[in-house]
């Protein structure tokens, strides 16, 4: 399993949510990645194709850390700039 966040700005409601990658159940090419946004009550499940310059794979841990500031009403926002943060070093 690998996970991935939406670095892209140009899809607002899009940018900084977190996404997983199945190989045995999603697809990818040379330039798209199909992920599953499992985190968002209306969206569970739901495939999500992005072209691969949109997404910025993520540890396990700060999908994680992410997945818990979500199901715990936090400031998810700051959650997403931190790990966001780690990865521009």
């Amino acid at each position: 399993m690998k996970y991935f966040i939406n670095v892209n700005k140009s899809v607002e409601e899009e940018y900084g949510k977190m996404f997983v990658y199945d190989s045995e159940r999603n697809k990818e090419n040379e330039d798209e990645l199909e992920v599953l946004n499992n985190l968002d009550e209306q969206d569970k499940g739901k495939p999500y194709i992005f072209p691969k310059s949109f997404l910025l794979e993520v540890s396990a841990e700060d999908y994680e850390r992410y997945a818990e500031a979500k199901r715990s009403n936090e400031d998810v926002d700051s959650v997403t700039e931190n790990i966001l943060e780690k990865y521009r070093k």
